[in-house]
């Protein structure tokens, strides 16, 4: 039943289930506005419950087929659209005339409370223990088998062609179902209310106040549904007779039914407020939980989130590189968990695995309360683990870009030391001897002391001015590059290029580098831009990010990398309209040396 029920291994089960949502509403309503007053005048009390039943029917549809949709790991959606569904079965059966079968139908709406309860008592995890489903089950059993014994003495004397009596109606006997009916209704229906309103209230105030917001939608949902169930059948079922059924009377009727005839749209906007808080789901394990999120808010650290919620002062919260390893909030590598330890994962929508919070083995969690440990630290984790990673990165970078420059710097003085001590004492030999020559007289001796000062000259130059590893291939090949590691996307538009020994494509490159980093780590961007354009005379670059924005200048880093170039830089940068950093020089009048 699982695997038919899993949305990855069967793709067209969601859309199948769009098309019988859709099939449901329009045939239940259509048989409800035509038959449900079964040829009486439709009241405006009927009305407007009736009404109201068929918007809480579309709402469950809805919502339980989103939910799904959103998180097919977390069971609470399809739960919800089955619930629904029954409710519109029986809507249906209940209101074809003229078929004996399509009344039993009706029988379907034992299942609606049902599921209702495993909701709003599974909530947020949407997996319900064994005990609860056997609870649930029995109970709604013996429901039915009581509704069952009621209803074989309901048989009509005279029942119409239009309506007949469903197959278990055998005998007329009207002071049995008026003894069974009320005990049927107090012992399935009051009663467990009550108790999974007592439940409900005992459980929010379990929960730490901080997390409390997490349950209260779909806990508000289900303390108006067993409230209303409990003054229905304990006022009216067992002493509506006493209390008649006068005009102030039946308003407050009225608006008890409201709540039994919502019951299915009350629950759909609890799920549908909680889901809009967290998007999750949670797999329990001996020693391994997941949680499934989209979005959580968090005031403090996450790990000081974490260690609050769970009550382990040295729980921790893990980020984990796309090569497996583990770092920290700094950026810092992490050894892999001791043997004491244990983790909760954090997986992204897609199931990617992409944070951990480690707590001691000795740590006692409830499945809720691990849920919410971790829905805690969820959207603060998301930023955190993206600045973590481009630290982490950026401190890689540095690591070698220093090793690439000692290296260089090394190669480069071993390289001016074997010139001066070798090539380049052979060539002052051969310019001192060919002096000598011209002095003699000899052919042809200064056209060989310039060829030998122009070698000297060619040398030194390759010596002073080796061209950084990055911009071999150019600049528009070091900005792709950039735009390769970065870890949110990035998109490169080049427009001409600046080879690598222009004395602008260091400067360029570096600035480009500052801007993409300022953007990782401070504006929560989702795209960066980059955009380079060279003629003859100019060259552009600009680096735009869809960030926060609200940049009020120039940081400093980059404007002192252009202090030595002719040229501008100017920011662009409205209040959660993103950040356009624009820079423009003049090839002519650059200068010989860069800035490094």
């Amino acid at each position: 039943m699982r695997r038919l029920l899993d949305t990855r291994r069967n793709p067209a089960l969601l859309p199948t289930m769009a098309v019988v949502a859709v099939a449901l509403v329009i045939t239940g309503t259509v048989l409800v506005e035509r038959n449900w007053m079964r040829g009486a005048v439709w009241g405006g009390y009927d009305a407007v419950l009736i009404i109201m039943r068929l918007v809480g029917g579309v709402l469950g549809m809805g919502v339980g087929w989103w939910w799904w949709w959103r998180a097919p790991a977390n069971p609470t959606g399809r739960l919800l659209y089955l619930a629904a569904g029954a409710d519109w079965l029986f809507l249906i059966g209940h209101c074809w005339p003229g078929s004996r079968w399509a009344a039993d139908l009706t029988w379907v709406g034992f299942l609606v409370e049902p599921f209702i309860v495993v909701i709003v008592l599974s909530w947020p995890t949407g997996r319900p223990s064994r005990r609860l489903v056997r609870i649930v089950t029995w109970w709604t059993v013996a429901g039915a088998v009581l509704v069952f014994a009621g209803a074989v003495f309901s048989r009509q004397p005279n029942p119409p062609a239009d309506w007949p009596d469903p197959f278990e109606a055998l005998f007329a006997t009207p002071t049995v179902f008026r003894i069974v009916d009320p005990i049927q209704a107090l012992a399935t229906q009051a009663l467990p209310a009550a108790i999974v309103l007592v439940v409900l209230v005992r459980r929010r105030r379990a929960v730490p106040p901080a997390v409390r917001p997490l349950i209260t939608p779909i806990t508000v949902s289900g303390a108006l549904v067993c409230a209303s169930l409990l003054i229905l059948h304990l006022a009216w079922q067992v002493f509506g007779d006493l209390l008649g059924y006068g005009p102030a009377l039946s308003s407050w009727r009225f608006l008890t039914l409201l709540g039994a005839y919502f019951m299915v749209g009350f629950v759909a906007l609890g799920v549908l407020v909680g889901a809009r808080r967290r998007r999750r789901a949670v797999s329990l394990g001996r020693q391994h939980h997941e949680v499934d999120l989209l979005a959580a808010p968090a005031v403090i650290t996450p790990s000081a989130a974490a260690a609050a919620t769970t009550g382990d002062p040295t729980a921790l919260v893990r980020y984990r590189r796309p090569d497996g390893t583990w770092i920290d909030a700094a950026g810092a590598t992490l050894p892999e968990p001791a043997a004491g330890r244990r983790l909760l994962a954090v997986v992204d929508e897609r199931g990617d695995y992409i944070a951990a919070l480690e707590v001691a083995a000795s740590t006692t969690l409830s499945p809720l309360l691990a849920d919410l440990a971790v829905s805690l630290i969820a959207a603060r984790s998301a930023n955190e683990r993206a600045t973590a990673v481009a630290d982490a990165r950026r401190a890689e970078v540095r690591s070698r870009s220093r090793e690439l420059v000692a290296a260089t710097d090394s190669g480069r003085r071993q390289l001016e030391h074997d010139l001066h001590d070798g090539a380049q004492q052979l060539l002052v030999g051969l310019a001192l001897a060919a002096g000598l020559s011209a002095r003699r007289g000899a052919t042809g001796a200064n056209v060989i002391i310039d060829q030998i000062g122009e070698v000297r000259r060619e040398i030194l130059a390759l010596v002073d001015h080796a061209t950084p590893a990055a911009l071999v291939d150019g600049l528009a090949g070091a900005l792709h590059s950039l735009a390769t590691v970065c870890p949110i996307p990035a998109l490169v538009d080049t427009d001409g290029d600046l080879p690598a020994d222009d004395p602008l494509a260091l400067n360029l490159y570096l600035a480009a580098d500052e801007a993409i980093t300022n953007a990782v780590k401070h504006s929560g961007a989702g795209l960066i831009r980059v955009r380079l354009a060279v003629d003859a005379v100019d060259a552009e670059l600009s680096v735009s990010d869809d960030g926060i924005g609200a940049v009020a200048d120039v940081p400093p880093s980059i404007a002192s990398r252009l202090d030595a170039v002719d040229g501008s830089v100017r920011v662009t940068s409205p209040p959660l309209g993103g950040t356009v950093l624009d820079i423009r020089v003049r090839r002519s009048t650059s200068p010989a040396a860069v800035i490094a």
